[in-house]
């Protein structure tokens, strides 16, 4: 039986770095309205880790997904889950989410080793992803290695190497005193932090991919998506044949296809013996100091499922043939709970109008 589990605390979880992780209210809520979630991209007859069956059951039936046939369980009952041929797969693997399982009584061998779980921590830092995958910041040890690189007089993006969307991030053109000294509590934190250049970006989108088990990588399909000082804000459902065509409109499909390949290239064979499942790669559309378009091949890699193949599990349900109008897939927050959405949208402009 495969056992789904939505953690979406997972990159705060990173970034603390231990076993005895408790996420924020905030986080904590996401999971628990949206405990649901991967009933969208599981299959008949398997189950989904939740907090609350009667609500899970009810949220799904609002966000109108076409689910998968799925057994809700919830965290008292994982006891009594058959373990022979159990595989658990999460939103993302850490320290944090073993320790769980292991308090619940999952059996050692179901879960990654600390080996695994340090080197996908690693692997999920802005740092590594800098080096490998054509990122273009630097990774800087102190202050006044911030301050060298900022003396351009341009604009920066400053970065905690791990964060969640849109924590973490400051858009900078001074390093003023407050900036300064949030600058250093993630070196003291972290033990370092990324300075990138700021692109004037025309386009957010990503590339999103699965880490199979010999270390080979496939690419699963495009996530065009909006955000707000780096926090994510929705994502469009539409064909993989439409999605290209919107960002084909600025730069051509072989400049789509280079920064795939130059993404299996770069992650081929290194997730082998350490990750199996889905990963993205954040990426944009920007205007160069020529007054071209072109793609930054990496913003970010998330080395999880993300919300991008969240909505291409859910367009392959909603419109298996490609000809149903666009829509945009959303998370609300109503003040006091989470709210999985899907709206009728301008898929040029991400504007939304009526609420399904």
């Amino acid at each position: 039986m495969k056992l789904h589990v939505f953690n979406p605390e997972h990159d705060l979880a990173l970034a603390f770095g231990g076993r005895f992780f408790t996420a924020p209210h905030a986080g904590r809520q996401l999971r628990s309205d949206l405990s649901f979630l991967p009933s969208i991209w599981a299959e008949d007859g398997d189950a989904v880790l939740v907090d609350d069956v009667d609500n899970a059951l009810y949220q799904l039936r609002l966000s109108r997904s076409n689910a998968a046939d799925v057994m809700f369980v919830t965290r008292d009952e994982l006891a009594k889950i058959a373990q022979e041929d159990l595989q658990i797969l999460p939103w993302g693997w850490d320290a944090a989410l073993k320790h769980q399982f292991e308090k619940a009584g999952i059996a050692e061998e179901l879960l990654p080793s600390e080996e695994q779980l340090s080197k996908i921590r690693f692997l999920s830092s802005r740092k590594w992803a800098a080096a490998r995958l054509g990122n273009t910041g630097v990774y800087c040890r102190s202050l006044e290695a911030v301050r060298q690189l900022m003396n351009d007089g341009k604009c920066h993006v400053l970065k905690a190497p791990w964060s969640s969307s849109g924590r973490g991030v400051r858009y900078v053109e001074e390093l003023t005193a407050p900036l300064a000294a949030w600058t250093q509590r993630v070196i003291d934190t972290q033990q370092g932090i990324m300075v990138e250049p700021y692109y004037n970006k025309v386009r957010d989108f990503g590339m999103e991919f699965e880490a199979l088990p010999d270390g080979k990588v496939i690419y699963v399909g495009l996530s065009i998506f909006n955000t707000v000082n780096g926090a994510y804000q929705g994502n469009v459902l539409a064909s993989e044949k439409d999605k290209e065509e919107m960002l084909c409109k600025h730069v051509g499909v072989e400049v789509l296809r280079a920064a795939c390949e130059k993404i299996i290239k770069g992650m081929s064979g290194v997730l082998r013996n350490i990750y199996i499942g889905p990963f993205g790669v954040d990426m944009m559309i920007y205007v160069n100091d020529d007054g071209q378009y072109a793609v930054l091949p990496c913003v970010e890699m998330n080395l999880r499922r993300t919300m991008g193949h969240v909505a291409i599990a859910l367009t392959d349900k909603i419109n298996p043939d490609g000809t149903a109008p666009h829509q945009l897939m959303r998370i609300e927050y109503d003040g006091g709970h989470y709210h999985f959405r899907r709206l009728k949208t301008n898929d040029n402009a991400l504007n939304t109008s009526v609420i399904y």
